[in-house]
């Protein structure tokens, strides 16, 4: 599911803010929709948000060719001109560029969408997108959008960059849409037509007057509210790039693919490991056997057999000694290999506790037993 989330103008909402709000499904159906207080809207997997047009400014600029993290650094400051506000207290992030080398920026106040970030935040919602509202009116050419409102209006052009103006309750054509329209004279892009959609319960106004006046066809549109149910632009600006960006915020937290791979390479190499220890547990069990075999081969009269090692060395002395033949753990097998120990004649020998040790003029010769 997928949270569309309209927040107010207002400068510091507060827990009494309503946010009006769309619920949609996996097939982009709405489920519910409404206007409430943070702790009243559902929650989603996925969570846009739309801005009011009104907080949202844009400029076209001739940017350097630059890297995208060079122009983010100076976006702020080429807008400086334009917007005559200190480039630390906004936020700009560029869109398309036009065929005419000059490129769309959206510029918003920092702080403000900071704080609208934050108060999301509180209320357990964390937005993956934030465009401007405009760009839900995006897409078209030379084929333009107007919202008409209660004492408010919203031009948007084709690539989504709009123009706020309020307007008295008067048929007269508003100074602002002239405006506009003669700044896309100049720019060679003056629209063919304009739609204008209205908010209920706005009625809509003359339109014939105004396109005899404008010279361009105003047509009437759709409720706003059939519009707010729309894709945004593919080209849409998203505001969340940058210091703003989902992936900055969320950098203590590990991506799922990378969960997922760390687990498929801990269990891959858990099988490795599980594979190796059954085959040197064959290997031992083999050699065992083998062992076994060889033991039982030379003494066949053994009935168990628990440590062929120890059996074998203990059967081999019994035989040794059985035969006269000194072995390494008695008197005799040391002292006999003392006598073949170069050092000259023995002044005196010791032996306790199964250690020999022979004398030799001032130096002494230790055998110990093994």
């Amino acid at each position: 599911m997928k949270l569309r989330i309209f927040p107010p103008s207002v400068d510091r909402p507060d827990a009494a803010t309503r946010y009006a709000w769309l619920l949609f499904d996996s097939r982009h159906a709405v489920l519910r929709e409404g206007t409430t207080t943070l702790d009243e809207i559902p929650r989603a997997e996925e969570v846009e948000v739309a801005l009011p047009a009104s907080r949202v400014l844009f400029a076209r600029l001739k940017l350097p060719k630059v890297s995208p993290a060079t122009i983010r650094e100076l976006l702020p400051f080429a807008v400086e001109d334009r917007l005559v506000a200190d480039p630390s207290h906004v936020h700009a992030v560029a869109g398309r560029t036009h065929v005419r080398g000059e490129t769309l920026v959206a510029v918003i106040d920092r702080e403000w969408l900071q704080a609208l970030l934050d108060t999301l935040a509180r209320a357990g919602l964390r937005p993956t997108h934030a465009w401007c509202e405009s760009a839900l009116l995006a897409g078209g050419h030379v084929d333009w959008n107007l919202v008409w409102s209660a004492g408010r209006g919203m031009l948007v052009d084709d690539e989504g960059a709009s123009t706020t103006f309020d307007h008295a309750a008067s048929p007269a054509f508003p100074l602002a849409l002239r405006l506009a329209l003669e700044e896309a004279q100049e720019r060679g892009e003056r629209p063919k037509a304009i739609r204008v959609h209205h908010e209920r319960p706005v009625t809509l106004p003359d339109l014939a007057a105004w396109s005899a006046e404008s010279g361009v066809h105003f047509l009437p549109g759709v409720e706003w509210d059939v519009i707010a149910r729309d894709d945004p632009w593919a080209g849409a600006i998203d505001l969340l790039q940058g210091e703003f960006s989902p992936r900055r915020a969320g950098r203590s937290r590990v991506p799922r693919a990378a969960v997922v791979l760390v687990v498929l390479i801990a269990l891959t190499q858990l099988a490795f490991i599980a594979a190796d220890a059954w085959r040197l547990d064959r290997e031992r069990a083999g050699l065992e056997a083998r062992r076994e075999a060889i033991f039982r081969a030379a003494f066949p009269e053994a009935k168990v057999v628990v440590d062929p090692d120890l059996q074998m060395r203990r059967n081999l002395t019994d035989m040794r000694r059985a035969r006269g033949l000194p072995t390494a753990d008695d008197f005799l097998g040391q002292l006999s290999r003392a006598a073949r120990e170069p050092g000259g004649v023995a002044r005196s020998i010791e032996y306790a506790n199964g250690r020999l040790v022979v004398h030799r003029g001032e130096a002494s010769v230790a055998e110990a037993a093994k």
